[in-house]
């Protein structure tokens, strides 16, 4: 009961929000973008057996693709950073009387059962119809399917503790790091990584119970040391004490000062973007998405199979990755002065032009991330001034103007 309550909290409190209605664009274009990329991977999915028969003759596909799943744990664990940890979640109910401990295990509940750990799947299931169900059969895929399922959900909580102590201490950065250093440095020299992962794909095909025990250990153990953490998390939030705040020398932008009202607006738009939590997480986020773009777009320049259409579409994703974060919310942040923004005439028409220049700026960080595409692969360079010439002037205007009206 507890669990339903707390979920039926928490979509009322998104519908009680006042920005509920100015973010429906901004939603609309996170379900459209979500459904693009399930239809793409399901593409993916379909066709690439055919590319493993071909580059792999001596390898069964579902081999090579359980040799890359150490991959796809990656990704999907650097995607993940853009969820709120429980630790955010429970600071409503800590009045109430209700179990600290009780709270936390509900909360980690929802991590296992979140919708997005299934979304793979729109990859793998296809695939595995493409390939394991010729061996198989059907009972296969689904044995396939589920033992892919609790690896993410396994992810899902292997994240949740990173970042959980990353926000404690930045110095916890280390642990991943350190652990998928670990795994590249066994997967490229000493193949440990690929061959285990191989085996551990083909046992979860073929339904061994005991492939599937030990990923539950090991969900079993990464939700009891979350649990763990997130209540010492809880306690130090609670007995902590508030310091006398320390002044610091913030970035002053000077040289915004000769645009005027303009550049005044630019200033804030920076320190908006850089110095409030949830912007800069946004944008933190973003540029790892975009790296990750420009070198998948690096990687599939080189190859023959590679079409002037994906090379294209990979470029859409990096240049428009910014404006799809953080100028989808447009106003929603401004929010808190925007009273004041009202009593000053024009002030909206700055602000707006300012927002222009400044994400119209940060397409250098794109585009710095997409030239090594031009120097040393297939990339065209004419595509990619074109693309960033129509992002800034007719993406960009496009979203602001849409997101405004709706």
């Amino acid at each position: 009961m507890l669990l339903t309550e707390i979920r039926r909290n928490q979509k009322l409190a998104a519908k009680r929000n006042p920005m509920y209605d100015r973010n429906r664009f901004a939603k609309f274009l996170i379900y459209l973008f979500t459904a693009f990329w399930a239809a793409y991977l399901i593409l993916i999915g379909v066709t690439l057996p055919i590319a493993f028969e071909e580059g792999f003759p001596t390898m069964e596909p579902y081999d090579v693709l359980n040799a890359c799943l150490p991959g796809f744990l990656f990704i999907d664990f650097l995607l993940r950073f853009l969820f709120p940890t429980p630790t955010q979640q429970i600071k409503p109910y800590l009045l109430l009387p209700i179990k600290k401990q009780q709270l936390i295990n509900v909360l980690l509940v929802q991590v296992g059962l979140k919708a997005f750990n299934l979304f793979w799947l729109f990859f793998f299931v296809p695939f595995g119809a493409m390939t394991v169900v010729r061996f198989y059969g059907v009972t296969g895929v689904v044995c396939y399917a589920l033992g892919i399922w609790l690896l993410m959900v396994a992810n899902a909580y292997w994240s949740v503790l990173v970042r959980t102590l990353q926000r404690r201490h930045i110095a916890w950065v280390l642990l991943p790091i350190g652990c998928y250093a670990l795994m590249a440095i066994g997967g490229f020299f000493y193949s440990y990584v690929s061959d285990f992962s191989m085996a551990l794909g083909e046992t979860l095909i073929q339904g061994k119970i005991l492939a599937y025990l030990g990923i539950l250990v090991v969900i079993a153990l990464l939700a009891f040391l979350n649990s763990r953490v997130q209540m010492a998390c809880i306690y130090s939030e609670l007995n902590r004490r508030e310091k006398m705040p320390q002044v610091k020398h913030a970035g002053r932008y000077r040289f915004l000062n000769r645009f005027g009202l303009t550049g005044e607006y630019m200033k804030l738009e920076l320190k908006m973007i850089f110095r409030n939590k949830a912007p800069r997480k946004n944008f933190q986020m973003m540029t790892v998405i975009i790296v990750l773009f420009a070198l998948a777009l690096f990687g599939m320049s080189h190859t023959e199979e590679a079409t002037w259409f994906t090379l294209y579409l990979y470029s859409i994703y990096c240049f428009t990755g910014y404006a799809i974060s953080i100028l989808s919310r447009i106003m929603a942040y401004e929010g808190a002065y925007l009273d004041g923004l009202m009593m000053h005439r024009d002030s909206l028409l700055h602000l707006f032009r300012a927002k222009y220049y400044v994400y119209c700026l940060l397409l250098l960080i794109p585009l710095a991330c997409l030239l090594p595409s031009v120097i040393w692969s297939n990339c065209s360079v004419c595509m990619l001034v074109s693309q960033l010439v129509y992002t800034a002037g007719v993406t960009f205007p496009v979203i602001m103007l849409i997101v405004y009206c709706f």
